[in-house]
Parts: C-alpha cells; structure tokens; sequence
C-alpha cells in the first residue's frame, strides 16, 4: 500500500515538461487537451488510465483469489496479513496461482470421483446452466432423501475438502483438519459418521455468489473489450495496459478453474470423532498438536532437511551425481523461492494441524497439470512481447522491458522442453544437466523481471506518446464496473 501511495504521489505530481527524454512524448494529459481543443469528446487523462488498471488488476489479485478456510483460533489480522501475502505472490506471479487453482480443480475432480465411487457409491445429478437457471426462478426440486442412503458429492464438495473445511474434533474440542484421505479412513473405520453437508450449504457458507463473482468477470471482460477495441483502431497501449491485460486473460482461466469453489468461507465444519478411547485421551492437548508440530517443523530448516532426506536416498554413483549437480541447486533455489514452491508442490498435510497450509492441493498425478500449468505460464509471458514496439521514456527502458519479457517467457517455455525431454527422451543426465542447471539458476531472474516489469509500467505513465491519450468513441457509451 505504501508503495502504491508513493507512486500516487509521483503521477500527481507530473505537470512538468519532460527534457531528458529520447523520444519525443506528450508533456501532460492537460497539454493534449488544451491543444486539440476536442477535450472530453475522445481524449482520457493519465488517472483514467492509472485507475481503470488498477481497479482491473485488484480485481485479478484480491477479488479473484479464493483462499483456504482459516484455522479456528486465528485471528482476523492473521487472515488479513495471509491476504495480503497471497496478494503480493498474484501481482509477482499470477501463472503460478493459475497453476494452484489447477491443481485444486483437478484435485476436486479426483475426489469428489473417488467419493462417489467407494463412499457414496453413486453418481451426482447433471447439471446445466439452463437448470441453475430455471431452479433460480421456481426453486430447487423435492428429492426424497431416506437416512441411510449417503448423497453423492459434487466438486464443490471436493474444493471444501482441499480448502480445509472439514475439522476433526474429540470432545468438542478441534483436534487437527481432515485432508481427503484422513476422512476417508475415518469414514472406513467407522470412527466418524459420513458428512451430510450438502452442495448448497458449503455454498451457503461462501462469501461469493454468482453476482459477485460475475461482476469481477464483467470488470476483467470489459477490459479485454477495451484493449481489443484498442487494437482495432490501431490505437497504442501503454505499459501498464498491456500489464493489466496479461492478469486480465490470467484471471479468466483462474475464475474459470475455481467457478465452483466456496470464496471466503470463515468456519470449518466440525465433525465429532465417534470413539473415545486411547485416541480422545490426548484430546485435552489437542489445542497445542498443531502449535507443536509447526515449532517442531521449524527447528530443522527446510533447506537443512530437503538435503539431508535427498543425500539419505543416494544408493549408486549416479544418484550421487544427481543430488550434487541438480537436487542441491535446485533446493536452494526453492528455499530463496520457498513461497512460490508451495503454489506449485504444496500437497502434504502436517500431522495435527489445525488448518490446511496456504496453497493447498490434493495429490494429483497426472502430467496434464503440469504441461497445461506451463503452457499458461508461456501464454502470459508472451502477452508482455506486446508492448515491445511501443514508445518508453528512454531506450534503456524498452530494453530493460524487452529483456524482462523474454526472460518470463523463456523460463516456462525452457521448464517445458526439459519436463517434455525428462518424460518422453533417454533421460540422458549429461544432456539434461547443462540445460537444466541455467533454468534452476534463472529462476531469481524471473522474480526480479516481474519486479521490474510492474514498476516500469507505472513509471512509464510519466510521459506518453499522443496518440495513447485518444480513446475509441464507444467507451462513452457502454458502461464500466471501474
């Protein structure tokens, strides 16, 4: 937020003429108005500009996030600092929360599948947009439900699970949160009676609806409309449009993939574990399990562990050179990009937790994420390559740009030769480790071209050429939600 004020502040602030530039820009919005003399009829200022972005991108980053359900004593700060950061790692790296929200759709998909097949041993009903439709006007059908029949789940229900929704407790007191498979056994032993929630009450606990989430659609459309329009006319973007217009195509496919996933959901459902026996005595000490656990977790470092379990599984001399050449770089780079790593690889529970960790996904095997994740990650680079004939404030700018682009769109598109390579070639090493080591290693380069490719959009807004500042006559017409 301070940082957002600073720059406020500095577009405020620039009226002046701009003598040290390398191609000639426009001194201010308030020059091109008093010049043309057409003003408000086709012309937008910098703030027109400056806000309509803004608005798009905290829509993308803040409105658009659905984040896990909060463990049962934390508190609203600890919920907010938790939104905030998951903020911060959309606006540095928006393909990576694509690759999250794939996993958890995917995830969701395998769940609710594995449910219906061993637990409820049933199919979920059909549905279509012309049956919400219809049911939204003369309400849900009557469907007879006998006690000991179990409902099917639908893949809202497998989003709940990975969200942490489910909340084993003993005594009336929350011992740890249920991933799938932890529910699973219970349900199995018998320890737990099978959750009756249904599909509209998990949405009922959901702080978006279909109105919200489609206002935030409508936002992220229009602009699409907007830059397309743009283009149509053969009028020129700025920086920070072609910026807004990456997270826009971004936040389509990720609202997309979490359609049917609850948004803001604030309480887990308790379910009462049904014997006492050796397993409830500890239930006193349940509020300290996932306090314990963590500190446990943090007294070895991660980097420390990740080595050392790697090093344990060398048993030839090959082994021996993967750990040293590719497993030991590459853990030190994910330890600098641990937070970014979990996007990708975060899919173990901690024993007695109390809440699922913050980029949460069920297990999923299946090579499709992966490659679809990276080709997400190539799509979104690319579209910076848009802005690479545009006029900067300076030549060092638009190469800095340039370069900043091809660095975030060759780093996905090398990840995918080499996963293409590891997966379906000889698994040579002597191949595989020259070319792997300078994609490890590009990986910090990646963060700080994000890092500068979203400051250099704001700072660019200092001088722009003239023709940015036309806007196409239907913008006066049709309404925005910025």
């Amino acid at each position: 937020m301070l940082i957002l004020f600073l720059i406020l502040i500095y577009i405020r602030t620039l009226h002046g003429p701009v003598s040290s530039l390398e191609t000639p820009r426009v001194e201010s919005t308030f020059n091109v108005l008093r010049d043309t003399g057409e003003g408000c009829v086709n012309s937008r200022t910098v703030w027109d500009i400056f806000w309509s972005c803004v608005a798009t991108i905290f829509a993308c980053t803040w409105s658009a996030v659905h984040p896990n359900v909060p463990g049962p004593r934390d508190s609203g700060w600890t919920c907010f600092k938790r939104r905030v950061v998951t903020m911060f790692y959309a606006m540095i790296a928006p393909e990576f929360m694509a690759w999250w929200a794939m996993r958890q759709y995917f995830g969701a998909r395998k769940i609710m599948r594995d449910y219906n097949e061993h637990i409820a041993k049933a199919t979920p009903p059909t549905g279509s947009i012309f049956k919400s439709v219809r049911e939204w006007f003369k309400g849900p059908p009557v469907v007879e439900q006998r006690p000991e029949t179990v409902r099917p789940w639908t893949i809202t229900h497998g989003f709940f699970v990975q969200m942490g929704g489910f909340l084993l407790c003993k005594g009336g007191r929350p011992a740890r949160t249920l991933d799938y498979e932890g529910l699973k056994n219970l349900i199995t032993n018998k320890a737990i009676d099978k959750p009756t929630i249904t599909e509209v009450e998990i949405k009922d606990r959901s702080k978006g609806d279909c109105i919200s989430k489609g206002i935030v659609v409508l936002q992220t459309t229009w602009f699409i409309m907007q830059c397309t329009a743009r283009w149509a006319e053969k009028l020129p973007l700025t920086e920070l449009e072609v910026i807004t217009f990456a997270f826009a195509v971004l936040n389509a496919i990720i609202y997309g993939l979490w359609w049917n996933k609850p948004q803001n959901v604030g309480v887990a459902v308790c379910i009462e574990e049904k014997k006492v026996g050796t397993e409830g005595d500890d239930a006193g000490d349940a509020d300290t399990v996932g306090s314990e656990t963590e500190a446990m977790m943090q007294k070895v470092g991660w980097l420390r562990r990740k080595l050392k379990e790697d090093f344990e599984d060398i048993v030839t001399e090959e082994s021996l050179t993967n750990w040293l050449w590719y497993l030991s770089p590459l853990r030190l780079v994910q330890w600098v990009l641990r937070p970014l790593n979990k996007m990708i690889d975060d899919k173990k529970m901690p024993d007695g937790a109390l809440r699922v960790p913050m980029f949460y996904a069920e297990e999923f095997d299946d090579n499709v994420v992966g490659f679809a994740s990276l080709a997400i990650g190539i799509l979104f680079g690319s579209m910076h390559l848009i802005a690479w004939s545009l006029d900067f404030p300076s030549r060092t700018e638009q190469l800095l740009w340039r370069i900043s682009a091809l660095v975030i769109t060759a780093e996905p598109t090398g990840l995918a030769l080499l996963a293409i390579f590891v997966e379906y070639g000889p698994g040579w090493l002597w191949v595989t480790f020259p070319v792997l080591i300078p994609i490890v290693l590009g990986l910090p380069l990646y963060v700080i071209a994000r890092i500068f490719l979203l400051t250099e959009a704001f700072l660019s807004l200092r001088a722009l050429p003239p023709p940015a500042y036309q806007s196409i006559e239907w913008t006066s017409v049709i309404p925005t939600c910025s």
